[in-house]
């Protein structure tokens, strides 16, 4: 596909959540030399009221939407100076469709954990699975945290999956940052297998050999990246979540077109204590 991905899209609303969502991708538009593109949807069902003339109310959104754009464009520049900002303004029912329109040369979609507004119930519901589970390639989530931390890169691997989307995205992000690469697998053994005699260690050394098999290729591409490979006992959101804590960012994939948004990339989302990108292949 010859897509030029040039910018990174932020969605914002003007919240805390949302400008921490804008300072994050600052930095991450300007680690890849992209542009940022902030986005502000007024949304028109809000505006849906029978018997109502709404031009007035549409005229005060647009006012406060150019606001918030205007302190998002000063604080990505404060944040990073020489990075190109571009600001829009979109007319649609609803937050993830006016997303939509500009995702198509986006590398990356970065939204705030919670919001006012359209993004108030970011992830409780229709709204967060279209969001973080219909886009192709990475939405990135970003929760309150230290805008300077700078831990490793976390990537969860289901090995029933096919790895390559959240794989890419893991190894670029820590080669671009010079940071280590956590790849992380959990795994429940089947119920009585340990009474029923089978060795749990043989098993798991099977996984890591799998797990070094998938791999292989991207080891070979990004020889600079510093490896981990982790294979657990345990439920993977909670694997994640308690590696989230020294991370920068926790990569997962996407279940793909059938069932978008899967229970473990759900749940990193919740209780990840660092921004969660869960990334979808491109189309």
């Amino acid at each position: 596909m010859s897509t030029q991905r040039t910018k990174v899209l932020v969605g914002i609303d003007g919240s805390p959540a949302s400008d921490d969502a804008v300072t994050w991708a600052a930095d991450e538009a300007a680690r890849f030399g992209k542009t940022l593109s902030l986005v502000h949807v007024v949304e028109t069902a809000t505006l849906d009221l029978p018997g109502r003339t709404t031009d007035g109310i549409s005229e005060a959104l647009v006012q406060a939407a150019t606001r918030i754009l205007q302190d998002g464009r000063d604080r990505a520049l404060q944040r990073q100076p020489g990075l190109t900002v571009e600001t829009m303004v979109v007319h649609e029912r609803n937050v993830p469709a006016g997303l939509r329109q500009y995702a198509g040369d986006a590398s990356e979609v970065v939204v705030g954990y919670r919001g006012r507004g359209g993004f108030a119930g970011l992830l409780l519901g229709s709204t967060a699975l279209r969001l973080a589970g219909h886009y192709p390639g990475p939405v990135t989530v970003v929760r309150d945290q230290d805008q300077d931390a700078a831990g490793e890169i976390v990537v969860g691997l289901d090995l029933a999956e096919d790895p390559e989307a959240a794989l890419d995205h893991a190894f670029a992000a820590a080669a671009a940052r010079g940071v280590r690469l956590r790849v992380l697998h959990a795994w429940h053994p089947a119920p009585l297998a340990a009474a029923s005699g089978v060795d749990l260690q043989i098993t798991a050394n099977i996984l890591r050999e799998h797990v070094a098999a998938a791999l292989a290729p991207w080891r070979s591409r990004h020889p600079d990246v510093k490896v981990v490979e982790d294979v657990v006992i345990g439920h993977p959101v909670e694997a994640l979540a308690l590696a989230s804590a020294g991370a920068g960012l926790v990569v997962v994939g996407s279940r793909g077109r059938s069932f978008p948004l899967g229970s473990v990339s759900h749940g990193v989302i919740h209780h990840a204590r660092c921004p969660v990108a869960v990334v979808r292949p491109y189309e």
